[in-house]
């Protein structure tokens, strides 16, 4: 009885030892064109990439990974050049897929992975539109320089418009009815300020079915930082370091109107701003008003040498971290230039302010 008893918690152990191998995702597909012997399944953790599995190719171009994943996330399938091919896996699917390695963002076939071919469905939508929009382009080449280039001209890029406007109301569409992880590598491509609802209907479908995925989180933290800039909201606080090494709290300039400038000497519609916000800080600076800008650049180097060639002399800070800027993060900025405006108290005045829509409200403000 004793030996038999033994036998048992053996087998026992045995089998639940044997149970983590057992693989949750499978991915049965071909490849053709492939450049090296082997695919890579790839999972995306953040702004890293890790290593999940890979495969050999056999000799009729079909490859099959049998592996585990622990969470539904963003992956990327390649062949080890550069290009990939991207999928929303879940635990316990069977997904099948047939790529070819020159042209691995549009596969032949997918299925098994319903976020999976959600994403190339819309790709597919989204790139008709793009064909559309190229031809247009080559009819208007085609004129250039002819009698009809104003008349006919005027007519293409009505129609260019046009096609711009489907394309926008097809993936807003698209992410309101179906809402998924797909719906994250698209959301960008619509303005928050003109779409903020569909951006918390998004962030709370995802942030209830999938609360840790890092791309959720960023999604939920942008959606925040927009509605902690609600006018009449206190802006949250920034404490980062000047050029000089000295930290600087936004809240120091208490008493001041204050435009918060997110930008980065390597964005081009930043620096051809700059002039505007040179003029409005020269006229204004003796009123109350300052410039707290915060840059998105890498490299101190590169952050110093635009400050002194645009001749910006407010007040800068910057943590030097890209777009994993903590107050980038903090403010949900999306793209740049971005600004915020803030009355002396603090409080959100209004957000996107530049150019003549700048000098207007501060003229109202702070007077001629």
């Amino acid at each position: 009885m004793r030996n038999l008893f033994l036998f048992g918690l053996i087998l026992l152990m045995s089998v639940g030892a044997n149970a983590q191998f057992i693989s949750n995702l499978n991915i049965k597909g071909t490849i053709k064109n492939a450049d090296g012997p082997y695919v890579y399944l790839m999972e995306l953790g953040g702004d890293q990439m890790i290593p999940v599995d890979s495969a050999k190719i056999s000799a009729n171009n079909s490859f099959y990974i049998s592996t585990n994943i622990s969470k539904p996330n963003f992956f990327q399938l390649s062949n080890g050049g550069q290009q990939y091919t991207i999928l929303i896996l879940e635990p316990g699917e069977t997904v099948n897929i047939d790529i070819d390695a020159q042209n691995m963002l549009q596969p032949s076939k997918i299925s098994g992975s319903a976020a999976s071919v959600q994403v190339y469905d819309m790709l597919k939508k989204i790139n008709s539109y793009d064909a559309s929009q190229k031809q247009l382009e080559e009819q208007y080449k085609k004129i250039v320089g002819t009698a009809d280039q104003d008349s006919v001209g005027q007519i293409l890029a009505k129609k260019f418009e046009s096609i711009n406007q489907q394309r926008m109301n097809y993936i807003k569409t698209e992410i309101n009815n179906s809402p998924s992880l797909a719906s994250l590598l698209f959301i960008d491509k619509i303005s928050i300020d003109e779409e903020f609802e569909l951006y918390r209907k998004l962030d709370k479908e995802l942030n209830s079915k999938y609360p840790k995925n890092a791309f959720v989180i960023e999604l939920h933290k942008k959606v925040d930082g927009k509605m902690k800039l609600a006018p009449g909201s206190i802006a949250p606080e920034i404490n980062l370091a000047s050029p000089s090494g000295e930290y600087i709290k936004l809240s120091s300039l208490r008493g001041k109107v204050v435009l918060i400038d997110f930008w980065a000497s390597w964005c081009s519609p930043c620096r051809r701003e700059n002039p505007n916000n040179v003029k409005m800080y020269n006229k204004y600076k003796a009123k109350g008003f300052e410039i707290y800008a915060v840059s998105l650049d890498k490299e101190k180097s590169k952050w110093v040498q635009a400050i002194d060639a645009d001749g910006l002399t407010w007040v800068h800070v910057s943590d030097l971290r890209y777009w994993q800027s903590v107050a980038a993060k903090e403010y949900g900025v999306g793209s740049i230039p971005f600004t915020v405006l803030i009355d002396k108290e603090g409080k959100v005045i209004e957000v996107g302010l530049r150019g003549v829509a700048l000098e207007q409200k501060l003229e109202e403000l702070l007077g001629e």
